[in-house]
């Protein structure tokens, strides 16, 4: 009875949050091949309403982030059957 619960609760959270389990997977690795040596100065932190957060390590990364941030949107989302990906930002902080 308990698995039911835990399976129903997980079932409602992913419903809540509107997060896919295996896209957030896959998303992990495709990461670092489609942002390629930028991976080193680029770091996933997070995603909310189809917005991926990323910290950067300088103000430089964090200009190339946004300038190469629309192909890499259009990169990551070729790995997915439907693009779910609108747009990258430098996460605050």
């Amino acid at each position: 009875m308990g698995l039911l619960k835990a399976d129903s609760a997980l079932r409602a959270w992913r419903a809540a949050h509107r997060v896919d389990h295996d896209r957030m997977v896959i998303l992990n690795q495709v990461w670092e091949r489609e942002a390629g040596h930028f991976s080193r100065f680029w770091a996933l932190v997070g995603l909310r309403r189809g917005i991926l957060y990323v910290r950067v390590n300088s103000p430089a990364a964090a200009q190339e982030l946004q300038m190469r941030g629309s192909g890499l949107v259009r990169s990551l989302n070729k790995h997915f059957k439907r693009a779910w990906i609108k747009g990258i930002r430098p996460a605050r902080g």
